[in-house]
């Protein structure tokens, strides 16, 4: 199967851009903006996920987690790791990232995949890699519905992506503070969701 080159990969981008931005009613520079740039995260938002993380502990299962395998077993490793908008995680994963920077590592450099722009295992966290709206429109995965978002899925919001630990968890770098964490997949993401997807 030939793999996309940048180009091919930058003509779809642009493509769903205006697609996206029409059916949203947004205007293409805000939304272009946003997907190829990455928009932080919501802080108020952020801090009320920390807030329910100290709590009660939400619905996050740990019992459940640590049963975790392949991709979501991996991220499930990363907790705590430190957080840098448009962070390279380096080629050991020891620097910051950022929550898409996250996702490239772990998705070539730990499971050996591919991921928007890269053959298979050809990222190697030296740089930032490809931002989050990339992943949106990427057919390197199935997109499937929310009911059936299982472990190792990967949720793509227009400024946010993490990793599904189970239907109703994710991994996700956050920020600097709260650092890369387990929150409810619902009401957490930045922005309209783009998809919810599954490697293929």
């Amino acid at each position: 199967m030939a793999e996309l080159n940048g180009r091919a990969l930058s003509a779809v981008a642009v493509g769903s851009l205006f697609l996206w931005s029409g059916i949203k009613g947004w205007s293409v520079l805000g939304t272009a903006r946003d997907i190829i740039g990455g928009t932080r995260p919501n802080q108020e938002e952020i801090n009320a996920i920390a807030s329910d993380r100290r709590g009660s502990g939400g619905s996050f299962d740990t019992a459940r987690a640590a049963g975790a395998s392949g991709l979501a077993g991996i991220a499930l490793q990363y907790l705590g790791h430190a957080y840098r908008f448009g962070g390279a995680p380096g080629k050991d994963g020891s620097k910051p990232w950022d929550c898409s920077s996250m996702v490239n590592w772990l998705v070539s450099v730990k499971l050996g995949k591919a991921i928007p722009g890269y053959g298979a295992g050809v990222y190697d966290g030296s740089s930032h890699g490809p931002p989050t709206g990339t992943w949106g429109v990427w057919p390197g995965m199935t997109h499937v519905k929310r009911a059936e978002v299982q472990s190792g899925d990967i949720i793509v919001w227009v400024g946010h992506m993490g990793i599904a630990t189970d239907n109703g968890n994710m991994v996700s770098a956050l920020n600097p503070q709260i650092t890369t964490k387990v929150t409810p997949i619902d009401g957490h993401g930045n922005g309209p969701i783009m998809c919810y997807g599954r490697l293929k």
